[in-house]
């Protein structure tokens, strides 16, 4: 009987170490697959990302090639490149069931396309709206939305599990650019750089968020830093009558006081 026992001790141990091993080596794997399905999810648009790696023993990872298309109604290929994204997590946060801390993160030169229709909507706005509606669904504890949705869905999440927690004491988003695409334009290529944005403390407030309302907040920023820009640029090429084709309470109408000005005084509104 005791043999039986301790044979059986063995076999489980065996399992969890070779599970423990199969998890080691395709732990890049399984970020690659998560970071697609749920971020796809999330903006209702197809997200793919070109390889993940994570070292646990330093906690130092990036992922390369994230690329976020469009949502339904949108022409252009995609709506953001990172090209490079280098991660710095605390890995003594990782083993319990409290927040997971990641000290920093670089996304460097990320390309944004800015797709701007006659009536004022936009891509950004779309994506945004998803993100939004998806991560207040994993708090409402519901199924995720159907895929490629344009505006903002009744979006619920997956079993309402949410997950780890995440904080991010510092992000930084540097030397991106911002292409401008609107019919307006008649096929002339715009383009200006996107200021760099920093974020501090992400989830520390509410002891740690969700992946969705981590992800809800970096595209928040980004969408709002290259609306502004593409905005301002807009005003630089006169491209006039554009602003009566702003409705009221659009990511255009309303991205800032400031360059809503401008685009009066440059159109003489």
């Amino acid at each position: 009987m005791m043999k039986k026992i301790a044979l059986g001790l063995v076999v489980l141990i065996v399992l969890i170490a070779g599970g423990g091993y199969y998890l080691f080596l395709n732990l890049d794997h399984l970020i690659k697959v998560n970071v697609e399905k749920y971020a796809s999810a999330a903006t209702q648009a197809k997200v793919s990302l070109d390889s993940a790696h994570l070292a646990l023993s330093s906690g130092e990872g990036t992922l390369s090639g994230l690329s976020v298309g469009n949502p339904k109604g949108f022409s252009s290929p995609k709506a953001l490149y990172l090209g490079k994204i280098d991660v710095k997590l605390d890995t003594g946060t990782i083993r319990g069931n409290g927040p997971i801390v990641i000290s920093d993160v670089v996304i460097e030169k990320p390309e944004v396309t800015y797709e701007l229709l006659n009536d004022g909507s936009s891509n950004l706005q779309a994506i945004q709206n998803n993100a939004q509606a998806y991560a207040k669904a994993i708090q409402q504890g519901a199924n995720p939305p159907p895929k490629n949705v344009g505006a903002a869905p009744k979006a619920t999440a997956p079993g309402g599990a949410e997950g780890r927690k995440i904080i991010i004491k510092s992000l930084t988003i540097k030397s991106g650019h911002v292409a401008i695409s609107q019919e307006m334009l008649q096929g002339r290529e715009l383009g200006t750089g996107l200021p760099e944005i920093h974020l501090s403390d992400i989830g520390k407030a509410s002891g740690g968020a969700t992946a969705a309302q981590v992800a809800q907040q970096i595209f928040s920023a980004i969408i709002a830093a290259a609306s502004k820009a593409s905005i301002t640029e807009l005003a630089k090429d006169k491209i006039g009558g554009l602003i009566k084709a702003v409705p009221a309470g659009s990511i255009l109408g309303g991205a800032s006081d400031a360059v809503g000005n401008q685009l009066k005084g440059v159109f003489g509104q």
